[in-house]
């Protein structure tokens, strides 16, 4: 159904499908949601995608050869950090973000982390309710210069 593909810091044209990604969930959260903190310009999103590619490991999910989906991770000592986990709006409610979460899981156990950490805009109820529905639990939060993120885990 759904496959993975982790991205190359010089494939720009798998980069312009993340940033295409990230950039349609932001406009989406913002409608829906009034949510706003991902809604960005094509620009911005390109930029964002172009700076992260250099310091974490960037993947497009796919159905099939549609790009559906995205999502980042790192490696910080034992704990599996993943962080701008997006769906396409076209795909939501398709198992698409579970699809992800148990690819994630599985990434950091193969990297032999003890645990599966995020951090989560404290507004994004949607967000933070399929989280604890997947057994993560709050630990602490973080202010940033415009919001208050919720940092969760998993032990795995």
């Amino acid at each position: 159904m759904y496959s993975i593909c982790k991205i190359r810091i010089w494939n720009i044209a798998s980069l312009l499908k993340v940033s295409r990604i990230l950039h349609k969930c932001g406009k989406d959260m913002a409608a829906k949601y009034n949510l706003h903190h991902w809604d960005n310009s094509h620009l911005k999103n390109w930029i964002i995608v172009a700076l992260c590619v250099l310091r974490n490991n960037v993947y497009l999910v796919y159905d099939n050869k549609t790009p559906v989906a995205t999502f980042q991770t790192r490696k910080i000592d034992k704990s599996f950090l993943f962080m701008k986990l997006a769906t396409s709006p076209d795909y939501a409610g398709r198992g698409v973000g579970t699809f992800c979460l148990n690819e994630i899981e599985r990434l950091g156990k193969s990297d032999d982390c003890r645990e599966i950490i995020c951090e989560v805009y404290d507004k994004s109820e949607r967000a933070i309710k399929f989280y604890l529905s997947r057994g993560y639990t709050v630990y602490g939060t973080t202010d940033t210069l415009k919001y208050k993120e919720l940092k969760l885990k998993k032990e795995i």
